[in-house]
C-alpha cells in the first residue's frame, strides 16, 4: 500500500515522528535488516520493494516495547497505526539512504 500523506498526518497526530526521533538508529538498523532478510530470501538478491520489507517488518514491530508503549500511551493500539509506522520508517531509511546516495 505505501506511505500516503494522510497515513503521515495520522502519525503526526499520535506522536510517532516524535517516538521515530528518539530511537531513529534502533528503527533504522531494523529497517536495514528486514531491506537485507527480503533482499535475500523475498527477491532473491534484487531490490525490494517498500511492501515486500513491511512484510518482514512488521513481526519485528509487533512485539517492540518501545513501540507498544508508545501506542497504549497514545490511544492508538490499532494494527493499522504499527503498519503505517512500519510504512514511515522504512520511507525514513529509504530516504536516508537516498539522499547519501546508497
Amino acid at each position: 500500500m505505501g506511505l500516503t500523506e494522510s497515513k503521515i498526518k495520522d502519525l503526526k497526530d499520535k506522536n510517532f515522528d516524535k517516538l521515530y526521533k528518539k530511537h531513529e538508529e534502533a528503527w533504522r538498523t531494523m529497517v536495514r535488516n528486514a531491506l537485507a532478510f527480503a533482499k535475500k530470501n523475498v527477491v532473491a538478491g534484487g531490490t525490494p520493494r517498500p511492501d515486500d520489507i513491511l512484510k518482514v517488518l512488521l513481526p519485528m514491530l509487533e512485539v517492540n516495547q518501545e513501540l507498544r508503549d508508545h501506542q497504549e500511551e497514545v490511544h492508538a493500539r490499532y494494527k493499522r497505526f504499527r503498519e503505517y509506522f512500519g510504512d514511515y520508517i522504512i520511507d525514513q531509511e529509504l530516504s536516508h539512504g537516498a539522499k547519501e546516495g546508497k
